[in-house]
């Protein structure tokens, strides 16, 4: 199942939303985030894929550029003017069908006006956005992550997961994760704790699990000063 639909348009927000699905791929999985230039089989109808996307998915994130409101086709008209439009499509369905919509604001974009949108996307324009911008991209990104947490949770506990047991990470001792995501966190901020969770279950020992989240941090020598820290003391 995708719990996490990204919904786009090439022209208005192509390289945000590669970024955005990049990211949130690495927190969630790559398997939970839906983006049609790198999720639709070759050789797939591209209506039929995206409806059922829309049907098993979550959470829809709308990202909205500055042209995605007044954006027109090859002969002049407004393509959110047009039934068949992908992007009203994508949106509409999952207002539809009552999944939770996030507009993520992108390069200054700003909410449309209900007035300003085709009928069935008007419930849009009172959803609560979030905004994404370069220069505080991390913790904008933040932000999202812990909307849509919950969204997430929700979609990949399941009857035979907990009959089976629980998740690894119910073996670590609680201060073992603390002190991981304590010493993460001061590079990559709170999102460390989210990282730290999900890498637990493929993990059994604490280096193993620093090595791991280590990869999330971007420069090598702020990598190998939290890797020092968990490396044991010298007699």
């Amino acid at each position: 199942m995708h719990s996490i639909f990204v919904s786009y348009r090439r022209d208005d927000a192509e390289g945000e939303a590669g970024r955005l699905a990049d990211d949130l791929a690495e927190i969630f999985e790559e398997s939970s985030v839906f983006m049609d230039v790198n999720a639709i089989q070759p050789g797939r109808d591209f209506r039929k894929a995206i409806d059922e996307s829309i049907h098993q998915c979550s959470v829809l994130l709308a990202i909205l550029g500055p042209g995605w409101l007044h954006s027109k086709d090859a002969i002049g008209q407004r393509r959110l003017d047009d039934k068949s439009d992908f992007l009203r499509l994508e949106v509409a369905s999952a207002l539809r069908r009552d999944i939770p919509v996030i507009p993520v604001l992108v390069r200054g974009a700003k909410m449309p006006r209900a007035e300003q949108l085709p009928e069935d996307l008007q419930e849009l324009a009172y959803r609560n956005a979030v905004e994404l911008t370069h220069a505080r991209w991390k913790s904008d990104l933040q932000v999202l992550v812990r909307a849509l947490r919950p969204h997430f949770e929700a979609t990949t506990a399941s009857p035979s997961s907990a009959a089976s047991g629980p998740e690894p990470v119910a073996r670590w001792e609680p201060v073992a994760l603390a002190r991981v995501s304590h010493e993460l966190a001061a590079y990559i901020g709170p999102i460390a704790e989210i990282v730290v969770k999900r890498a637990a279950r493929r993990c059994s020992t604490v280096a193993d699990l620093s090595a791991a989240v280590a990869q999330e941090i971007e420069a090598k020598a702020d990598r190998d000063r939290f890797l020092a820290s968990f490396r044991p003391a010298r007699s």
